[in-house]
Order: C-alpha cells, then sequence, then structure tokens
C-alpha cells in the first residue's frame, strides 16, 4: 500500500513497462508527423530547430528534397516521446498522476 492507502496495480505497471519496452523509434517523414501531431509546417520548423523554408523544400510538389537522417532520429525520437506521454497520461495510477501535476505546478 502506499501512504495515501491506495494499493499500485502492479498489472497495470506492468503493462506500461511492457509497452515502454516495445517503443521502437520508427522513422515518420515529415509529412506522416505532422499529420499526426496536427502541426503546420511553421510549427515543425520551429520543432526541429529549422528554418521554415527548408521544411518546405521537403513538402514540395516538384521534386521535394528527402529530409536528412538526423531530422529523421529527432522526429522519431519526439514521436517515442510523445508516446510514452500519452501512455503516463491514460495509464499512471492516479495517485502517480497526482505526483506528475505537483511536479508540474512548481514548473509553472
Amino acid at each position: 500500500m502506499t501512504e495515501s492507502g491506495e494499493e499500485y496495480n502492479y498489472q497495470q505497471v506492468r503493462s506500461l513497462l511492457k509497452f515502454m519496452r516495445s517503443i521502437r523509434c520508427k522513422t515518420l517523414h515529415p509529412r506522416d508527423f505532422i499529420e499526426k501531431y496536427q502541426l503546420t509546417q511553421a510549427q515543425l520548423a520551429e520543432l526541429l530547430g529549422v528554418s521554415i523554408q527548408l521544411v518546405k523544400t521537403w513538402f514540395a510538389k516538384e521534386d521535394p528534397r528527402q529530409p536528412e537522417q538526423r531530422y529523421l532520429d529527432r522526429l522519431s525520437e519526439i514521436d517515442a516521446l510523445l508516446e510514452i506521454k500519452k501512455v503516463i497520461d491514460e495509464k499512471i495510477p492516479p495517485h502517480l498522476q497526482a505526483l506528475f501535476n505537483l511536479a508540474k505546478k512548481s514548473n509553472d
């Protein structure tokens, strides 16, 4: 039992850990990334720390440039982190979510 009197749901925690281990950094093209997260090209540029002009070259109708591997790797890492955050938001027991919320409030 925890200090608050709630019991850990070990099955839920084990399921979360299993999911986290299963996440593989899959390569997402920027087009797929902005579709998945409903971003604009400008927001993608800001997220990656690149110019909007560079991002536009990836989306050009004629002769689009392939993004460099470092940008694809960064998008994969961001995607994995966002997937983990989604699981945390959905699966972490309420008493642990409260701890995350306390930490968030103290940082605001």
